[in-house]
């Protein structure tokens, strides 16, 4: 394998346009060295693409790296085949990949992909690890864990038992739906408030050296430290690790971004997209909003004051400068109500205020037209906002 054909493999490898799909044609019209060069940058990127999504740019630009050093490793040993380098490539990568996975995947993560989570369209719902469901019908709920799990209080009325067995961890689920929040006391002492839309996978017990929750949708986490017994939350994008603290996390996953902001103690952020050949970890302090940017994927870090971030949890909105398609989308959700945007230019409105969200969902939006270019109108269930 000499130089300039490996070089024309990396230069495939790293065209954008690059698939499996576009060089099949290809290959079938080349001469023998140029659909070797294709080959080997195909078999490569199946590698890549057999255990994860399609690679990203800058995973193809650290293959160009590993192939460069392929090179100057050839430059020292002529003797190697064709193939060899490409293979040792190939194998390296694959050993590590699976070191990394045996760490990264647990039971947790497997219960997590598994599962299939609904969502209610009117009540609150608790699922049991015995496949039992509690539906909540208040609008705003409180449930209580006692320290081994086995005895529930919702809104200090209801009593719910379910079986734990020693040392065996169990989880419950716990889905929110548009127009509900929920407040809810683990086992171990944490407290998670989630918000509208939101679902909540967790350990029912205190069992095990670690702690370790899912979430999708946005929730606040006062959690409990415990000496060494870290507490993880896992979302789409991202998982972070705590001993204790307090933080926002808002991941839906209807939305593009994900992020969280730490309003006490220290955490550590990692995404999920990590590989052998990148990998983005912060370690953040209190006052510092992270939002993962799925086109770059990457962390954007920022200094916020941290309260516009927690104040849903007290019933009202923070607001500076939001535009108004991120505000409505919020109150769509706190509501539970439909809400229709007549021009994609209002959504570029910007507003500033607080909003009481113990008034209704019309109240509020015409305090926001009150300072705005926006007039409301009701269509049966339906709000729909015009230019003024």
């Amino acid at each position: 394998m000499d130089n300039n054909e490996v070089k024309k493999a990396y230069d495939i490898l790293a065209d954008e346009q690059f698939s499996i799909d576009s060089i099949v044609e290809e290959t079938e019209n080349k001469n023998d060295s140029e659909a070797e060069e294709l080959q080997l940058a195909s078999t490569i990127y199946s590698f890549l693409t057999s255990y994860k999504k399609t690679p990203s740019f800058q995973e193809k630009e650290n293959v160009r790296e590993q192939l460069r050093y392929s090179i100057q490793r050839e430059k020292r040993k002529k003797t190697l085949a064709r193939w060899a380098v490409a293979a040792s490539f190939l194998i390296v990568m694959f050993s590590v990949w699976q070191v990394q996975r045996s760490v990264n995947t647990s039971d947790f993560d497997i219960l997590v992909e598994t599962m299939q989570l609904s969502q209610p369209d009117t009540a609150t719902q608790l699922i049991l690890q015995d496949g039992r469901q509690v539906l909540i019908a208040e609008e705003e709920s409180n449930i209580l864990y006692d320290e081994k799990g086995e005895n529930i209080t919702i809104d200090s009325t209801q009593k719910i038992t379910q079986l734990v067995e020693e040392k065996k961890p169990v989880f419950n689920t716990l889905v929110v739906p548009y127009g509900k929040r929920t407040q809810i006391k683990l086992a171990d002492g944490s407290k998670v408030w989630l918000n509208s839309g939101s679902k909540l996978v967790y350990p029912a017990t205190n069992t095990g050296n670690k702690r370790e929750v899912y979430i999708d949708g946005e929730a606040i986490f006062n959690v409990a430290h415990i000496d060494n017994k870290p507490f993880y939350v896992n979302t789409k994008d991202f998982k972070i690790k705590v001993l204790g603290t307090v933080f926002n996390v808002n991941a839906y996953e209807d939305d593009n971004n994900s992020g969280t902001v730490l309003a006490e103690g220290k955490i550590e952020i990692s995404a999920n997209n990590n590989t052998v050949f990148h990998s983005e970890k912060k370690t953040i302090l209190p006052g510092t909003r992270i939002v993962y940017n799925n086109n770059t994927e990457r962390f954007e870090e920022s200094q916020v004051d941290v309260i516009k971030y927690l104040s849903w949890r007290d019933g009202y909105l923070i607001l500076e400068k939001e535009p108004l398609e991120t505000i409505l989308k919020k109150i769509s959700r706190y509501y539970n109500v439909d809400i229709e945007l007549q021009s994609a230019a209002i959504g570029k409105e910007t507003f500033s205020g607080n909003l009481n969200l113990r008034n209704t969902a019309e109240e509020v939006l015409n305090i926001i037209a009150e300072t705005t270019q926006i007039k409301l109108n009701r269509e049966n269930n339906k709000l729909i906002i015009n230019l003024n």
